[in-house]
């Protein structure tokens, strides 16, 4: 059964079932433009599903089926809300927008049906998997409105997929198709949208199923390798794997030819 996680805003939509946590950008009436509102829940959210032990996996979605995120919401932007000139080291950890997902330690999953846009392609950069649809359309307008892309985000765009991709992404303005996308690095991979949500969901059945200390010593390790990461977690989280009850679970399986199960500790 469903638990329902208080968000504070009815645009944005949060429950823990079969220790997936869910999150939904519910502003279909302006295909999930993400307002400062939503952005400050998205935070708290993802604090409380780090802090849940029965959550596994956080999957995150756009109501409607028009769209993921098509960006942020405009009648928020001003040159008041800009990125700082000169950003603390604290800003990316204390952050209410995006930057937020990258305190989840927990495997994130994009599921995306539509438009993937601006903010809203900044939110799923952060997803280690990411799943379209053969409707969605990527794309970062911001040349296009005269702004810059947050750095964060053009490091990350940059290290999933490379300088000239992310050169034609910025410097165009354009929409690409999931396939494009799919190309590029972006989505790793594309279904028909009917097929969405059952390949969303088989992915997570295969992540729930392995080792969460070893989901999370990956998932720090690829962000140590990647320089979004600091190597000393990322050690101490394979060491934890070793020393854990899991791992002893994981052998004892492996010899008796069953399936194991792991509890997280």
């Amino acid at each position: 059964m469903a638990k329902d996680v208080e968000t504070g805003t009815e645009k944005l939509i949060a429950e823990i079932e079969d220790a997936i946590g869910r999150i939904v950008f519910n502003n279909p009436e302006r295909h999930n433009a993400i307002t400062t509102d939503m952005f400050a829940a998205l935070a708290a959210v993802v604090d409380a599903y780090e802090a849940d032990p029965e959550v596994r996996v956080v999957v995150i979605s756009g109501s409607g089926g028009r769209a993921f995120a098509s960006g942020a919401d405009i009648g928020n932007l001003d040159s008041a809300r800009g990125p700082s000139r000169n950003p603390s080291s604290a800003d990316a950890s204390t952050s209410r927008g995006p930057a937020a997902l990258a305190r989840l330690t927990k495997p994130l999953i994009a599921a995306v049906d539509g438009y993937c846009l601006g903010g809203g392609l900044l939110v799923a950069l952060h997803a280690d998997l990411l799943i379209a649809t053969d409707r969605s359309q990527f794309g970062i307008p911001a040349a296009r409105l005269g702004v810059g892309y947050p750095i964060e985000g053009v490091e990350q765009l940059v290290g999933r997929v490379g300088d000239a991709n992310a050169a034609l992404l910025l410097m165009t303005g354009g929409r690409f198709s999931a396939e494009e996308a799919a190309r590029m690095g972006l989505a790793h991979s594309v279904v028909p949208a009917k097929q969405l949500d059952g390949e969303v969901d088989r992915l997570c059945e295969r992540l729930v199923a392995n080792a969460p200390l070893t989901l999370r010593a990956v998932k720090l390790s690829i962000a140590a390798a990647t320089g979004r990461g600091d190597r000393q977690d990322a050690l101490e989280a394979i060491a934890d794997c070793w020393a854990s009850a899991d791992f002893a679970e994981g052998r004892a399986a492996f010899t008796e030819h069953r399936e194991p199960h792991f509890r997280g500790c």
